[in-house]
């Protein structure tokens, strides 16, 4: 039981100095602290004398320790045993407590979502420091940090004035290994598993280890911990392209005026021909094209981190600590698309709308009989065509994290602090990314609605051969971009002294501090230059049938619909070299990607500031009261660079693309200042040893993400998603108000109750406004980041923990319980007007909650986890301008070990036990935008601890 012992006293001791430390700055929380700052019940905890729990159990009761024992309002997750969070990704982990939700990506959690607030409105640290990420903007993407590496994580949701990364949402500080904060002087662990993909078929490989050791004066300590990861995954996805656009038969007489408006009617994207029996329509909302496909990655994946500090004395600690992430992503994606612009319709229902008679034309001409408005159910054309896509992406992301603190004591009333640290992200692989497009023409297609079903019935056959999906009779070449894309660098340096004082030990204790902080996010495009990448758009040149074999990956699998389960496959760098051989012997020009300036910027931020803060206990009618006010002060200096360029003309060529002329490419620059002032309080009052009250009020704010400051701009030219999107280098930060008020009840041991309800008052807020531009015969859809009206958030959540340790009769004291509920509302009513519907904001769910049972005993833990949240805005301006949103969404995951040995385990996990799929939507739920089968993930293997 020796390694036991070790496992909970450590995990302790950490939960205990990260209490004791709240009241200081946030990298102080993460060093060592004396065994005589810690409460005498954890003195007690530790001794020789106490009571072992172990596992879940110990994670459980060290997460109550860390919130029981803050002043502002903290919630946390603590690693189970050395190297082993409860899950495999830490953003999961996160999602159990209450008012936290994550936002998944093709079945992994990435992004979390903090009482209703986005990834965009929380500040994520390492150690208390910034992290840079490979995003476009400031959003944190969990699936760099390996759960492995990492010890534990704590989410303030009340701001504190020391606290590095004031934001409306909360600041979450993921906390590595320290070795002097370790109660042994040595130990490891390590595991390997396997993880089997159920969509791919694979077996993936696991390995991971962690060790600390520290002498036996306890002055110096070497902490390290390492994974390597391959994955091979799959996704089945059935999606809409472009969105949704409205189309008609009825040709337009008149050009739009500069409103887009042609008197008498509503511009919309001409369908094409249209046979006998087909009412003339027009405004009629259908697909812009369907796109069946399969998501694959390859990652391989290795991070290491390592901390070492020194303590030559009990007033004097140096604290060292890196960390190095490096992953390689290969995602290909090979499906169909359906597009409608070509061929003859010749069957048509249409639900909704009104049939028009004297239809005006615009130029004094009428037509009988329109239809207009509505939505389409179900289409048949014949001679049309269907597109295959073919896009692969590889890239490579590292981030680095490197940090020195200093923690001196000089007496017993006075500590210092001194901490610095630099951290970069790199994505690279625009070099490498590749769209290619072959086209079969002279197809007859259809695609059905009426079943109701997220994916919508749908073939093709041709005349002239059979099985035309997987036939490469009659392939010919379309469209191709060599290369593309952005590589990102993020380069983050940050300083901060902080320092406290306690004159007389009393029961008042000040601190202040001074910081300063520098980013810089650079984004480097790459692009073909425009008319290129349309190398055959008249589909005039037949490629060789050697090129395609099937994909023998069978599309939805079980799936009792009538769609196509397979298709071709071809290797698309390939495919390019032939082209491009194709292209020289007819004397035309078809180049890889290129620097593009309009597609790059940098943006350059600097940020100083100041706390003051004051601690203060005492007691109010015989309940210890707890009270920490402070101010910080921040003033933010930014420049963006870039450059930009517009759009000369724009006309359709009649062959489903778009022939875009545009103007050079001018420089920009932009500067910007400016500061707050952010009060803040929090308030703990014990009722009784077992009773708290808490409240707090704070000012916060988040700054623009990167993303929409950079000037670049990206422009889609395919007929029914004409897109230009481009940030806003003036946007004001976010500000809000905010309080809350919670309770406590800790009715037992390993068990708690508790409850708060919060109000925010947003004062300024950042939304996307889309408008529309004409240029010529083609109206592009214009999105740009914009300082809106404000909202206010409110809402309530409830978590409640216990073991039956004590209040079951064995064998049924094994189990225990986590659950949590959330429920969030805004009044936030920001308009579309492209598809003129309101929307509230971004990733904001109504209800969520989670349900955790486990068992504990005899060596044996299982867990099975349910997670739940309600549907929310993803993207408030997506394809052709419209919202999109996240249906609501449902897992179901296991796990269970058994200890064969007090040094040796092993574990086995599904995640997605109930295979539930994703689903987006565009505007309302019957416009499926994304459809995604991600399948069950199961892992099985042995760790081993010492």
């Amino acid at each position: 039981m020796a390694f036991k012992t070790i496992i909970y006293r450590s995990t302790l001791l950490s939960a205990a100095s990260t209490a004791a430390m709240l009241v200081a700055s946030p990298a102080a929380a993460q060093d060592a602290a004396a065994e005589s700052q810690l409460p005498q019940d954890q003195n007690e905890a530790v001794s020789d004398n106490a009571i072992i729990v172990t596992g879940i159990r110990a994670s459980q009761q060290a997460s109550i320790d860390i919130k029981r024992n803050s002043v502002a309002v903290v919630d946390s997750i603590v690693a189970e045993d050395l190297g082993k969070l409860p899950d495999q990704n830490v953003a999961e982990s996160l999602q159990r407590i209450a008012g936290v939700t994550i936002e998944r990506n093709r079945g992994e959690g990435r992004f979390v979502t903090v009482r209703g607030f986005g990834p965009k409105f929380n500040a994520v640290t390492v150690n208390g420091r910034t992290l840079a990420t490979d995003n476009n903007g400031r959003e944190f993407s969990f699936d760099v940090l390996p759960s492995e590496i990492i010890s534990g994580a704590d989410v303030y949701k009340s701001p504190q004035a020391n606290l590095n990364g004031s934001s409306i949402g909360a600041t979450v500080d993921v906390k590595t290994l320290h070795p002097l904060d370790q109660r042994e002087n040595s130990m490891v662990a390590a595991s390997a598993n396997a993880m089997w993909s159920e969509m791919r078929d694979s077996l993936n490989p696991e390995f991971s280890g962690v060790a600390s050791w520290k002498n036996d004066a306890g002055s110096f300590g070497v902490a390290l911990s390492g994974v390597y990861s391959e994955q091979k995954t799959r996704d089945d996805e059935f999606t809409i392209g472009a969105g949704h656009v409205k189309r008609g038969s009825v040709q337009p007489q008149v050009a739009a005026d500069a409103n887009n408006n042609i008197p008498g009617r509503a511009k919309d994207y001409w369908f094409g021909r249209t046979g006998a029996g087909v009412t003339e329509f027009s405004g009629v909302d259908m697909p812009s094209n369907l796109s069946p496909f399969f998501f694959e990655r390859d990652l391989k994946r290795w991070a290491v981190n390592g901390s070492v500090q020194m303590r030559p004395d009990d007033t004097f600690t140096v604290t060292i600590d890196g960390l190095h992430s490096k992953a390689r992503f290969i995602e290909q994606q090979t499906g169909l698309a359906y597009d409608f612009s070509g061929g003859t319709l010749v069957e048509h229902v249409v639900d909704g709308g009104s049939i028009v008679d004297n239809f005006d034309l615009g130029n004094g001409t009428t037509a009988n009989g329109v239809q207009v408005g509505g939505e389409t159910l179900y289409q048949r054309i014949e001679g049309g065509f269907v597109d295959q896509i073919i896009q692969r992406d590889d890239r490579s992301v590292t981030t680095d994290q490197f940090g020195v603190n200093v923690d001196w004591k000089p007496t017993d009333t006075f500590q210092m602090r001194f901490d610095g640290s630099y951290s970069k992200a790199e994505r690279r692989g625009k070099e490498n990314n590749d769209f290619t497009t072959i086209r079969r023409k002279n197809v007859d297609l259809y695609y059905d609605r009426r079943s109701g079903s997220p994916i919508y019935d749908y073939g093709f056959s041709s005349p002239n051969y059979s099985n035309a999906a997987t036939n490469p009779q009659g392939i010919t070449a379309h469209y191709y971009i060599w290369g593309g894309g952005a590589d990102i660098d993020d380069e983050i340096l940050e300083y901060r002294v902080d320092a406290e004082w306690n004159p007389g030990r009393g029961p008042l204790t000040f601190s202040g501090g001074m910081f300063k902080n520098n980013r810089t996010k650079t984004i480097t495009g790459a692009e073909m230059p425009f008319g290129q990448q349309c190398a055959y758009c008249g589909s005039d040149r037949t490629l060789p049938e050697s090129f395609f074999s099937p994909t023998d990956r069978d599309f939805f699998s079980g799936y009792d619909g009538d769609i196509i389960h397979d298709w071709l496959y071809y290797d698309p760098r390939a495919l390019i070299l032939q082209i491009n051989q194709y292209a020289q012997e007819d004397g035309r020009t078809f180049d890889p990607a290129v620097f593009s300036p309009s597609a790059s910027s940098e943006v350059d931020e600097d940020v100083w500031g100041g706390y003051l803060m004051a601690d203060w206990g005492t007691q109010l009618g015989g309940m210890d009261l707890t009270v920490n006010a402070g101010l910080r002060y921040e003033n933010t200096k930014y420049t963006s660079s870039g450059a930009s360029r517009t759009v000369l003309s724009a006309m359709p060529n009649g062959q489903g693309q778009n022939i875009i002329v545009l103007s050079d490419v001018i420089p920009v620059s932009f500067r910007g200042e400016y500061e707050d002032w952010l009060p803040s309080l929090n308030v703990k009052l014990g009722v009784t040893s077992d009773f708290i009250l808490r409240m707090a009020a704070s000012k916060v704010m988040t700054r623009p993400t990167l993303s929409d400051l950079s000037p670049r701009q990206s422009i889609q030219t395919n007929p029914g998603n004409e897109t230009i999107r481009r940030g806003n280098p003036d946007l004001q930060p976010f500000r809000a108000k905010q309080v809350e008020l919670g309770a406590e009840w800790y009715f037992a041991n390993n068990s708690l109750l508790s409850g708060a309800v919060f109000y925010k008052k947003i004062d300024s807020f950042v939304t996307l406004v889309t408008t529309p531009q004409v240029v010529d015969q083609v109206t592009f859809q214009v999105t740009v980041p914009d300082n809106g009206e404000g909202a206010t958030v409110k809402g309530f959540e409830i978590g409640y923990r216990q073991s039956f340790a004590n209040w079951l009769p064995a064998p049924f004291d094994g189990f225990g319980v986590q659950t949590s509920f959330n429920y969030t509302d805004s009044d936030a009513e920001y308009t579309n007007a492209v598809a003129n519907v309101d929307f509230g904001l971004e990733g904001l769910s109504e209800y969520s909650y989670s349900l955790v049972g486990y068992y504990e005993k005899n060596g044996l833990q299982a867990r099975l986890a349910y997670t739940y949240r309600d549907n929310f805005l993803q993207v408030a301006s997506g394809r052709n301008g419209e919202p999109e949103y996240f249906d609501a969404y449902g897992q179901l995951d296991a796990s269970v070990s058994y200890d064969l040995t007090d040094n040796f385990t092993v574990y086995a996990d599904v995640i997605n036990l109930n295979n539930a799929k994703e689903f987006l939507y565009s505007v309302s739920p019957d416009r499926t935008k994304e459809y995604r089968q991600t399948g069950r993930r199961v892992s099985a293997g042995v760790r081993l601890r010492f």
